[in-house]
C-alpha cells in the first residue's frame, strides 16, 4: 500500500532539510557540495528556500577572519625574492617583469613594440 500524499512531502522534507544543513556545515559552494553527494543543485536551492533556510548574505554573517601566522621559512622566501626578468627591445624598450607572467602576453607586448 503506497504512503498517503503527506507523509511523503514529509520524507522529502525531511531529506532535503538534512542535506541543507550538512550543506551550510561543510562551506562548499551548493554546486560542490550537491556533486560531492550526487544531487540536483536545483532542488538543493529550491529546498533550502521551501525550508526557510538563511540566505547566502545570512550565511555570510556567519564568517570568521582568522588570521594565520607565517612561519619563519616562508617570511624567509618572502623577503628573497628573485630578481626581475628584464627585457629589452632594440633600443627603445625595456620590459621589467616581477613574479608569475603570462608568455603569450609578453609575446604579443614585444612583437607590438617592435614595430613601433
Amino acid at each position: 500500500m503506497a504512503a498517503p500524499a503527506t507523509e511523503v512531502r514529509s520524507l522529502k522534507a525531511a531529506y532535503w532539510s538534512e542535506h541543507v544543513a550538512a550543506w551550510q556545515r561543510s562551506g562548499l559552494s551548493q554546486g560542490a557540495y550537491c556533486r560531492q553527494h550526487g544531487l540536483s543543485q536545483s532542488s538543493l536551492s529550491y529546498w533550502r528556500k521551501r525550508l526557510g533556510a538563511t540566505n547566502d548574505r545570512d550565511a555570510a554573517s556567519f564568517v570568521t577572519i582568522v588570521p594565520v601566522p607565517l612561519l619563519a621559512s616562508a617570511q624567509a622566501d618572502m623577503a628573497t625574492a628573485p630578481e626581475p626578468l628584464l627585457v629589452h627591445v632594440g633600443d627603445g624598450f625595456r620590459i621589467e617583469i616581477r613574479g608569475d607572467f603570462a608568455a603569450p602576453l609578453l609575446e604579443k607586448l614585444v612583437r607590438t613594440l617592435t614595430r613601433l
